[in-house]
């Protein structure tokens, strides 16, 4: 299914700017000053076409350690021709500048100095912002306020945190915001996402999350996840490119048909496998597959050589996520598996 809605770009305008068509335009965006006079500058990429057409924000790293897809966005906008693109591309590289700089998912200097009061410290949990609020409030309001608003599709670019990988998986706004979930859907499947998350509660629909915020003032909306936290990884920066120029296409922005890959199975939640023993761990589900209830998924070994613990599927499904750090303390996620819809 290809979606091609009417143009918003004849009127785009960027700090008070008309951008001009058939050009790419790099420019920096001050969103919160530091302790010592340095900014929060957020690196923007906007990619116009020679033709007008739809408005894509195509986002990455709001948390600083997911690396894979700031050079994904890096990709996809050096490589777009601008004869054949349709409308504007406004991509920021690097959402959260400030973890970036460290590889974590957080700022940790802010969290060290000043808990209470950088809670939340997850700029991904403060949307649509609040140029009065805390910083990751304030980044957030820059990122909203200034660009994603502007864009009638929103793409946010995730990997799991240090430690974990994921299966190339996708992730909805809750039913909650209406007809325009679908559509969301239709872009995951373009994405080629092998896992679809579909589900009106959790930690990937909160209030005020960018892609539901978005979603709730009628932007078509969604993120992905992929690889692996402080990683490069070519293969999933390879489908992460294939996967955007497939949102591309079903928007209308690019021609031709989105190229169908991906499992593309809808899940409604996912099951998460903690371990209860701690010491060495060793994950032995392959990423992706089906498992059956009672299947291995994992052992613990204590740091005498001593197989502590045994993990294995609560019930039958797909491994959509697993630990990748090799050692495990109680309580530490190991997998996660999906349920279908």
């Amino acid at each position: 299914m290809t979606v091609v809605p009417p143009a918003r770009d004849d009127a785009l305008e960027l700090e008070g700017e008309k951008l001009p068509r058939g050009q790419r335009t790099r420019m920096v965006l001050r969103a919160a000053e530091l302790a010592d006079g340095s900014w929060v500058e957020l690196p923007v990429v906007v990619v116009r076409g020679h033709q007008p057409g739809p408005v894509l924000y195509l986002g990455a790293a709001i948390h600083g350690d997911e690396v894979n897809g700031v050079e994904i966005v890096a990709r996809v906008t050096r490589e777009v021709d601008l004869d054949e693109l349709r409308g504007t591309i406004l991509a920021v590289p690097v959402q959260n500048p400030i973890a970036f700089r460290i590889q974590h998912r957080h700022p940790l200097g802010l969290m060290v100095k000043s808990p209470m009061d950088q809670n939340p410290p997850d700029v991904w949990v403060a949307f649509p912002g609040d140029p009065n609020g805390n910083t990751s409030a304030v980044i957030a309001h820059a990122l909203w306020d200034r660009l994603m608003r502007h864009a009638d599709c929103l793409l946010d670019i995730h990997t799991p945190t240090t430690g974990g990988r994921y299966a190339p998986f996708a992730f909805l706004p809750p039913p909650r915001c209406g007809a325009i979930v679908a559509d969301a859907e239709q872009l995951a499947r373009a994405f080629g996402a092998d896992f679809i998350l579909a589900n009106d509660t959790g930690m990937y629909v909160g209030d005020k999350n960018p892609h539901v915020v978005a979603a709730e003032r009628g932007i078509v909306a969604l993120g992905v996840e992929l690889g692996e936290g402080g990683r490069l990884e070519p293969d999933e920066v390879e489908r992460g490119v294939r996967g955007v120029r497939n949102v591309l296409r079903a928007r209308g922005m690019l021609p031709g048909a989105p190229e169908s890959f991906g499992r593309q199975l809808v899940i409604r939640t996912m099951t998460v496998v903690r371990a209860r023993r701690a010491g060495l761990l060793r994950v032995v589900a392959p990423l992706g597959a089906d498992v059956g209830a009672g299947q291995r998924l994992a052992t613990v070994t204590d740091i005498f050589g001593e197989v502590v613990e045994e993990l294995t599927a609560p019930h039958a499904g797909p491994v959509v996520r697993v630990a990748t750090f090799p050692t495990v303390a109680t309580g530490e996620r190991v997998a996660q598996l999906g349920i279908p819809r």
